[in-house]
């Protein structure tokens, strides 16, 4: 079971933590009333999303043994003009080295959308969430 947990600084400006102590800074920026202190939460999915897929692309190009030496990812997203302002569309668009060939980059990228990456796997088939509210005594 993944863990994390949510603690509010001050104005917009969280911070989250996971199960191991690391911390990531949430905010939005000055014009969307926050400091401009921390990644906003839709990109942070977003983050998540080539991040996931970074980590499963290099492992499956490793086992192939090509000579990855450099793998980054570029990614677009629109999103709703009305609330809640969801993304309706995401863009990835991964960049290996050269010695890296297309074919073995493409495998590997389809592999992690449609089978490994569990960040793909949720954006793709929602799952249930559930919420509840609670006043500390």
């Amino acid at each position: 079971m993944a863990h994390a947990s949510l603690r509010w600084v001050e104005n917009l400006t969280f911070v989250a933590t996971d199960a191991q102590g690391h911390s990531v800074v949430l905010d939005v920026t000055p014009d969307m009333g926050g400091d401009g202190r921390g990644i906003k939460p839709m990109e942070l999915l977003l983050m998540a999303l080539a991040g996931c897929m970074a980590m499963d692309i290099v492992s499956i190009l490793k086992k192939k043994r090509a000579d990855v030496k450099r793998l980054g990812a570029e990614l677009e997203a629109t999103r709703s003009e009305t609330d809640p302002k969801r993304f309706t569309d995401i863009k990835v668009v991964f960049r290996a080295n050269r010695e890296v060939k297309l074919d073995d980059l493409q495998r590997s990228l389809e592999l992690s959308r449609d089978k490994y990456c569990s960040v793909s796997a949720t954006l793709q088939l929602a799952p249930k969430v559930s919420y509840e509210a609670a006043v500390e005594e």
